[in-house]
């Protein structure tokens, strides 16, 4: 870190100009002052330096639910192998349960923490993230709104949304909410500084008010390339007015068949080789504030869900943990 330079006896600076006070100076002072001047003004201006891409990379975990693969003991030295990833999605903590302590236990490892809202009682919520940001301070680095809201319609102040409406442009008992939480953190000396991230995909010129990020879901098909699927969150960013977005899933499955309905699974070298393109691709883009990858672990089985994974459900890295970390370390 630079220091200010000192400047000779005799003179002092105000915004900026060095002024030689009238008092007794010799001649060698005076001209040291003025070869101090040029210097000073010329002293270098340090820039913050911009996000890795490390830091720009997150994925997807479960930790909430305190038992399965997703226990602190298996996450850890999984992120490690990824190159020391130390951001996560994860559902909003719940205090009291189970997987507070996993959280919590994480964070204390260093782990930073997007945490998706449930729209549950809102009081509640806020109650629980104070209380987190408390015992863990820092290690809430993103809230986002409530996931898939067009699927998964949320009831609010005694309103239900329907299903499918947030695609139309139709969900009023969300947008209650969001308008609501945003209002409620403004107050809030422990998560006004958060950031926040809109609900994925639709509305997001309606959340623009209430979030500082754009946010997409993107699992890649043939005939929609990683590239076409790129142009596309740059246009919902845009229509957020917003510069940066977040693409909260990203995903490549291994499982089930041409039928899924997510994307035809490709194969565990292919996800590997795929997935890293994928990143670089994201990373590439200054639109792009992190990409998430659905998800850390598979669950075991032969099913489309259960095989976006980055590590086999006995904890086994597939080849996309080497790949992803060439291109994010």
């Amino acid at each position: 870190m630079f220091e200010r330079a000192k400047l000779p006896a005799g003179t002092i600076e105000r915004f900026g100009i060095v002024i030689i006070e009238q008092t007794s100076l010799t001649r060698r002072q005076i001209v040291a002052a003025a070869i101090t001047l040029p210097f000073v003004s010329a002293m270098p201006t340090i820039a913050k330096a911009a996000p890795s891409r490390l830091d720009r990379f997150m994925v997807q975990g479960r930790p909430e639910i305190g038992r399965s693969l997703y226990k602190a003991a298996n996450i850890l030295p999984a992120l490690d192998q990824l190159g020391g990833v130390r951001k996560m999605r994860c559902r909003e903590p719940y205090s009291g349960t189970p997987g507070w302590a996993n959280y919590l236990s994480l964070a204390q490892a260093g782990v930073k923490f997007c945490f998706t809202l449930m729209a549950r009682d809102l009081e509640t919520s806020l109650q629980d993230l104070r209380a987190f940001a408390a015992a863990a301070p820092g290690s809430i680095w993103a809230i986002e709104f409530p996931n898939e809201p067009d699927l998964w319609p949320i009831t609010y102040n005694g309103v239900t949304d329907v299903k499918l409406g947030f695609r139309k442009g139709n969900a009023p008992a969300l947008m209650a909410f969001i308008k609501d939480f945003k209002a409620a953190i403004g107050t809030d000396p422990a998560l006004r500084s958060i950031p926040l991230i809109a609900s994925n995909d639709f509305m997001q010129a309606e959340q623009a008010p209430f979030t500082t990020y754009g946010n997409s879901h993107i699992y890649p098909k043939p005939n929609l390339t990683a590239a076409d699927k790129l142009a596309q969150f740059e246009t919902k960013v845009a229509a957020g007015k917003h510069a940066k977005g977040v693409i909260t899933e990203w995903g490549r499955t291994t499982g089930g068949d041409a039928s899924n309905a997510t994307a035809p699974p490709v194969t565990l070298q292919q996800q590997g080789e795929l997935l890293a393109s994928d990143v670089e691709a994201a990373l590439a883009l200054s639109s792009v504030q992190t990409i998430s990858i659905y998800e850390l672990f598979a669950g075991g089985g032969s099913t489309e869900m259960n095989n976006f994974g980055l590590f086999n459900a006995d904890l086994t890295p597939r080849p996309a943990v080497a790949a992803i970390k060439s291109v994010i370390v």
